[in-house]
């Protein structure tokens, strides 16, 4: 298992998306061709590195096999641990900006799923969204068994957090608490110009329209705080956003589970069943999985809580890394958590 150590001290009118006529006379000229597979996971490789030295904390950077397939994952801290699960297009090392403040309490393991950012893009071979969800909760569960884990505290954001909900589902004996941030899969509500967007393919948008187009969306998601838009973490999005490789695979199976046509798969129903504790985190501006779905949900959970980011948009832990630190490992440990923070 290969390791590598890193240590070194305009919002648019429309909510969802933006209009991609004003990104097409963006002053990048469009990409003639996509890149090689290979220097494609160079950029990201080194995107990544750079993220992670910026952090100034011991970050560790793995790759294992399961199944065949190369899982990338990065792990820091110690304590009890706690697998992190990213949203669609993007990768473990997103949740950069908050991995010292957790670390320090918990041993943080955050995995790139199959089909996305730099673990293997197997092409995915399945119709419906059942087969999507399979592929990646398939892909979570060999990873726990080859590291040993039986249990562990599972969070998911966005699709992570559908993937993570269905695994909490179909295997609770794998999940001792879940926590569920701006998750898909629990409401079929998705504004149509967010489905078009997906419809669309991002990695084709963003690789047509450019580094402008990438600020735009990261923009239109909700909230106020865009800490996203700075380096060394936008080259990271950016080239995370353009890989061409994730489109036969990852972006393929996205694409059987929500399209322009709708969201076609959601565990709402099933929402009472889960026995463990449940803590959702939601950014309460956010325009891609909205607050009131949460809202809703709360009210199905047997053991839940919800605790809202006010002018927060989809990514709670890059716009306040601190609160949501707080918040979390305050849940964590048993202590009170506020409802709104």
């Amino acid at each position: 298992m290969p390791s590598s150590p890193i240590n070194t001290p305009n919002t648019p009118n429309t909510p969802g998306i933006p209009d991609t006529a004003g990104a097409a006379h963006d002053q990048e000229p469009p990409r003639p061709a996509a890149p090689s597979p290979v220097s494609s996971m160079t950029a990201l490789r080194a995107a990544e590195d750079a993220v992670l030295r910026s952090t100034g904390y011991e970050i560790e950077q793995h790759d294992i096999e399961v199944a065949g397939v190369r899982l990338h994952y990065l792990t820091c801290g110690e304590g009890e641990p706690l697998l992190m699960l990213h949203g669609r297009g993007l990768a473990g090392a997103t949740f950069a900006p908050v991995l010292p403040l957790l670390g320090a309490e918990r041993r943080i393991i955050t995995l790139d799923l199959p089909g996305w950012g730099l673990s293997d893009k197997p092409p995915f071979t399945g119709h419906t969204p059942q087969d999507a969800l399979h592929v990646w909760m398939d892909g979570v569960l060999g990873f726990l068994d080859a590291l040993g884990l039986e249990q562990v505290d599972l969070l998911g954001h966005s699709m992570g957090g559908f993937t993570a909900l269905g695994l909490a589902l179909e295997h609770p004996d794998r999940v001792r608490r879940l926590i569920l941030m701006d998750p898909a899969g629990i409401g079929n509500e998705m504004q149509l110009d967010v489905r078009l967007y997906f419809a669309l393919g991002p990695e084709r948008l963003h690789r047509r329209f450019g580094k402008r187009f990438t600020r735009m969306v990261l923009r239109s998601q909700g909230g106020t705080r865009h800490n996203e838009l700075d380096e060394p973490l936008f080259g990271l999005y950016h080239e995370l956003f353009t890989q061409a490789a994730v489109i036969p695979s990852g972006a393929k199976a996205f694409h059987a589970w929500i399209n322009l046509t709708g969201v076609h798969l959601t565990f709402a129903d099933r929402l009472h069943e889960l026995e463990m504790p449940v803590l959702m985190l939601w950014g309460d501006s956010d325009t891609l999985t909205p607050y009131e779905a949460g809202l809703h949900a709360i009210r199905h959970l047997r053991d839940g809580q919800l605790v809202a980011f006010t002018h927060t948009g989809h990514s709670p832990w890059v716009e306040r890394p601190g609160d949501f630190a707080t918040v979390l490992l305050s849940w964590l440990n048993g202590l009170y958590v506020r409802p709104r923070v």
